[in-house]
């Protein structure tokens, strides 16, 4: 593959921000780093499952701008362009690209600048994704550099709409949490690496100062997960752990909204309540649900105990100091698990008759 001329490739590439609202004057470089890195895993995501990975490009990192906070990811378009301009031509692309960005792919061509709608409508539609490239040392041409950037404009407004749009609406928009698992875990990444930083206040992905993801809203994008395949044989650890409630969920039927705590050294836990006692309890309203701190938990996770995932809470001990519940022994966890090959002592003495 031909490599473009620099001019060819500035004008090929798309430019994605992610804007952090901070009090101070500095970022952790972790953070830039980690959520440059969920985007582009997001991209990777939306390009297998729209277009069947046949977009090639590359992820820039940009310089930032003097005495700004901002992300700076350039987005430029190598090949397969071909498949974007398909995809938003078809009759489900445009609904799709709409449903997800609140915009027909017409609106996102006006965007690009005046008249470019209808260089796009008047250009030659006999282009292949293996001719796109041309010959070596010859530049795109005009037709095939107006639809680069138009692919390349489709996907970065997708990739923001993705990451601050309700999963309701997403849903609805055919971006499923099962079907786009891979997306959803980025974005689960991208939030939860925002609210490990105590100062960032909100989020924004325009170049002006406009943050509509305040950091309530962290919490709130971050969804449950099915099991990946990948885990289906992974084995799980089980402890008992005390957690700090920082947002409940009380809806049962949620299944989009994790509970989230705070474990003994601080870090947000995502994790499910499996336990029916619990639930019953709840229902009978024996709960003061009002006035929640901390609760005692036999859980279940897979993957290290410093990054767990998957966490299902098997039984609630304690509400707030009250006891609820003895753990379960190794037989009901065998009865629910499966074989499970670890226990993460935590508590002591509080695992001996699982040995």
């Amino acid at each position: 593959m031909a490599e473009a001329s620099e001019t060819t490739m500035d004008s090929l590439r798309s430019t994605f921000t992610i804007h952090f609202d901070v009090p101070g004057h500095e970022i952790p470089l972790s953070t830039f780093v980690r959520t440059a890195e969920d985007t582009a895993a997001i991209v990777a995501s939306l390009n297998k499952l729209l277009f069947e990975g046949q977009l090639k490009y590359e992820i820039l990192v940009l310089p930032p701008e003097h005495g700004s906070f901002k992300s700076r990811i350039g987005l430029a378009i190598l090949a397969g362009w071909g498949a974007v301009w398909s995809f938003t031509e078809s009759d489900i692309g445009q609904a799709f690209v709409e449903g997800l960005t609140a915009h027909p792919p017409a609106y996102w061509a006006r965007q690009l600048g005046e008249g470019i709608r209808d260089q796009l409508a008047a250009a030659p539609d006999d282009s292949s994704p293996e001719e796109e490239d041309g010959q070596e040392g010859e530049s795109v041409d005009d037709s095939d550099e107006i639809r680069c950037r138009f692919s390349g404009a489709i996907v970065i407004e997708a990739t923001k709409s993705f990451l601050q749009s309700d999963t309701d609406r997403l849903e609805k928009a055919g971006i499923t949490i099962s079907r786009f698992r891979e997306a959803y875990a980025a974005r689960n990444d991208f939030y939860n690496t925002c609210a490990e930083l105590p100062d960032l206040r909100a989020i924004g992905f325009e170049d002006e100062p406009v943050f509509p993801i305040s950091r309530s809203d962290f919490f709130h994008l971050q969804v449950a997960l099915p099991p990946a395949p990948d885990d289906a044989d992974e084995p799980w650890t089980v402890g008992i752990v005390d957690l700090k409630v920082t947002s409940p969920n009380w809806d049962r039927e949620d299944r989009q909204r994790f509970w989230k705590g705070k474990d003994g050294k601080g870090r947000e836990r995502l994790f499910r309540i499996e336990d029916e006692h619990f639930w019953v309890l709840v229902k009978a309203e024996r709960l003061s649900i009002h006035i929640i701190d901390t609760i005692k938990v036999q859980w279940a996770f897979q993957g290290k105990a410093g990054s767990p995932k998957n966490i299902r809470v098997l039984m609630v001990l304690e509400f707030n100091g009250e006891i609820l519940s003895e753990a379960l022994d190794k037989n009901a966890l065998n009865a629910i698990l499966g074989a499970f090959s670890k226990i993460e002592d935590t508590q002591g003495d509080l695992f001996n008759d699982y040995s």
